[in-house]
């Protein structure tokens, strides 16, 4: 595998059977990896970032940027993710690797990521796992990478289990982390928002395999008033909205200018045996 290329998994110190999950995925794939221990939500000594403290069970923020409610285990794993993406930055290699440990990847991930790794001068980011939705989303055809594709999606998926980032990216992504609390993957796709050339692998060569997450979250409905969901809505609207909504197809149109093929239906995944 390329040397170019440093392998980060976070896992829990307290899940060992998902490191002996991660651990056989990557050694099937010819990948060496570094396993970074994750940031417990359950550990004495959490510390949300920003002084920030619990509002109810474990919700942290009733509305954060967007109205919506986050809660501990979404901040642990974001600080997880700053922590892998910090000791990428600390290592020599070129382009990091980033998996979370429920990542299953198909039979042919290795040539992909080679192929992938030929285009490295086009893309911050990579996506190589998201939603797992039927059908197709609107994107720009950027590269041939075997029997996938590299696009820029016009529908960002959720999902951060499997993502290639570059060092510029990684600087970007935690240098502007501060005030920032929603889950990580939506950080990660708001390529409107960073700046950051975001491409997706379509389908996707990773799919979150194991259907038992380590998160347990209480989220539920918000006992707000009336008063307070509109104050939420007004907040969605004026922090992102138009942006999300609208700029982010010209942005990426802007990013790619010279590097696409035209307007494709890009499948969001596919199956693989076991």
């Amino acid at each position: 595998m390329n040397s170019r290329l440093g392998v980060y998994v976070i896992n829990l110190d307290r899940a060992p059977e998902r490191r002996v999950f991660m651990e056989a995925q990557t050694a099937k794939t010819g990948l060496e990896a570094i396993f970074v221990s994750a940031i417990d939500a359950k550990a004495a000594g959490f510390a949300p970032r920003g002084g920030h403290t619990v509002v109810r069970d474990d919700v942290l923020i009733e509305t954060n940027w967007d109205g919506r409610i986050y809660v501990l285990g979404e901040e642990a794993c974001f600080q997880s993710h700053l922590k892998a993406l910090r000791l990428f930055l600390d290592s020599p290699h070129e382009v990091g690797l980033v998996f979370e440990d429920d990542a299953e990847l198909a039979p042919d991930f290795a040539a992909a990521l080679e192929a992938i790794l030929g285009y490295r001068r086009l893309w911050d980011v990579v996506k190589l796992e998201g939603t797992r939705n039927r059908g197709a989303r609107p994107a720009l055809r950027v590269a041939e990478a075997g029997p996938y594709r590299l696009v820029a999606s016009l529908n960002p998926a959720s999902g951060a289990a499997a993502y290639l980032v570059s060092r510029r990216a990684a600087e970007r992504l935690v240098a502007q982390a501060e005030g920032v609390f929603e889950p990580f993957d939506n950080y990660l796709s708001a390529h409107w928002r960073h700046g950051l050339k975001v491409l997706d692998c379509a389908p996707f060569p990773a799919r979150q395999g194991l259907p038992v997450s380590t998160r347990k979250e209480k989220r539920g409905p918000s006992p707000r008033q009336a008063g307070e969901r509109f104050t939420a809505w007004r907040r969605h609207l004026a922090a992102d909205f138009f942006r999300r909504y609208v700029l982010r197809w010209f942005s990426q149109r802007r990013r790619f200018a010279g590097h696409t093929h035209g307007l494709t239906l890009a499948p969001w995944s596919r199956d693989w045996a076991a």
